[in-house]
């Protein structure tokens, strides 16, 4: 797996502006969510900060590793690993990357680029490319929320 170098440096830029401060991003990202889809009306009942925290050091480990191709292809099979327990299910990783969008949007304010959105496009399309490949969540593999 693999991403472009303008891909890595987009969200790398955003990321650097979101990371100080990733828990409160996380929670308008989780705000986001629950304003757009009735499923997750009950999100932060059910998420926990480490929860939270967790899923923005998943991220961390994209950004990071985006540059090594084994350690990215890992990286993206965990953060879908959290995607996965947030929604319960593969298919609904585009709800979080509508979120994920609509958050980043917001905080970067005039900072969001159309290369930074795509960038992370790209992020959530091979992440639930991976997560459909892989088996269903088992139980004891982690408790899901939804």
């Amino acid at each position: 797996m693999k991403i472009s170098k303008e891909q890595i440096k987009g969200i790398s830029e955003s990321f650097d502006i979101i990371n100080l401060e990733k828990i409160k991003f996380a929670e308008l990202f989780f705000e986001s969510l629950k304003e757009t889809t009735p499923k997750y009306e009950k999100i932060f009942e059910v998420l926990k900060i480490d929860d939270a925290r967790n899923f923005m050091n998943a991220v961390r480990d994209i950004v990071i590793s985006a540059s090594q191709e084994f350690y990215f292809d890992k990286s993206i099979q965990q953060f879908g690993f959290h995607c996965t327990k947030i929604c319960g299910n593969p298919e609904e990783i585009p709800v979080l990357e509508k979120a994920w969008l609509a958050a980043l949007e917001e905080w970067l304010g005039p900072w969001y680029t159309s290369e930074i959105e795509s960038s992370w496009q790209e992020i959530f399309g091979l992440t639930y490319a991976k997560c459909s490949d892989s088996q269903p969540m088992e139980s004891g593999r982690g408790a899901q929320f939804f």
